[in-house]
């Protein structure tokens, strides 16, 4: 029986960047910053919550990779988000994509989380 099942933007986002190979991340997250990017540009209908923390992420992932202060925040990213992000970052750190300190610092920019939010998806 076939149903139809349409995943949320961020579902699709965060399947695709969880299942594909660790030197692929960087590139990607690029080319999907610049497809939401257009989608916003143009009123595609997509949801605007879920592309503000991708695009979020997306920038900061960025900055660091250009050696530049963290991108703060616009919105407070939900828990689910928070814990993939923070996963990714641990991917990307883990293959020296991003320096070390990345996540403390995605930690230390993102408001409206208390500790214990952080220690959750720690």
């Amino acid at each position: 029986m076939y149903t139809d099942m349409k995943l949320s933007l961020f579902d699709s986002f965060a399947d695709m960047i969880g299942t594909i190979p660790v030197g692929a991340i960087l590139r990607t997250l690029e080319r999907e910053q610049r497809m939401i990017e257009e989608d916003l540009a143009y009123q595609r209908p997509v949801s605007l919550k879920e592309a503000e923390s991708i695009l979020n992420f997306c920038y900061y992932v960025e900055a660091v990779r250009e050696g530049l202060p963290g991108w703060a925040f616009t919105l407070p990213l939900p828990p689910e988000h928070l814990t993939f992000y923070r996963k990714t970052l641990d991917r990307l750190i883990t293959a020296q994509e991003l320096p070390p300190g990345a996540r403390a610092e995605f930690d230390s920019f993102i408001p409206g989380v208390g500790l214990k939010q952080l220690q959750a998806a720690a």
